[in-house]
C-alpha cells in the first residue's frame, strides 16, 4: 500500500509540475542566444524598422539600416516593427537569434 501511495505522490507531483510549467505560455518562447553566439556572432542593436517575409531591417543608433535574414531556424522573440531588438547574425547576414531588447 505504501508503494502505491508513493507512486501516486510522484505522479501527482509530476503532473503538478507540468501544469505549473504550462501556466506561463511564453516561458519557452524567449529567444536567448547561446554563449557561443554571444562570442562568435556579430550583434546588431537597434529598432526593428521592417519585417518583409524572410528579411527584416534594423536601424542602429547611428542611423545605419541593416537587412537581416530570418527563417525557421532563427530563435525569435515575438517582436513587432518599432521594437528595440538585438540580432545575433552570421557573416552572411543570417540572424541566429532575434530578441527584444528590454
Amino acid at each position: 500500500m505504501k508503494l502505491i501511495l508513493s507512486i501516486l505522490t510522484v505522479v501527482m507531483f509530476g503532473f503538478g509540475a507540468g501544469i505549473a510549467g504550462a501556466a506561463d505560455p511564453m516561458s519557452d518562447k524567449e529567444a536567448t542566444p547561446r554563449l557561443g553566439e554571444r562570442f562568435t556572432k556579430d550583434t546588431i542593436k537597434g529598432t526593428l524598422m521592417k519585417m518583409d517575409g524572410d528579411y527584416s531591417s534594423i536601424k542602429d543608433t547611428e542611423g545605419k539600416e541593416s537587412k537581416i535574414h530570418v527563417d525557421t531556424g532563427t530563435k525569435l522573440d515575438k517582436v513587432v516593427v518599432g521594437d528595440k531588438v538585438n540580432a545575433y547574425i552570421t557573416d552572411w547576414g543570417h540572424a541566429t537569434t532575434l530578441q527584444r531588447d528590454e
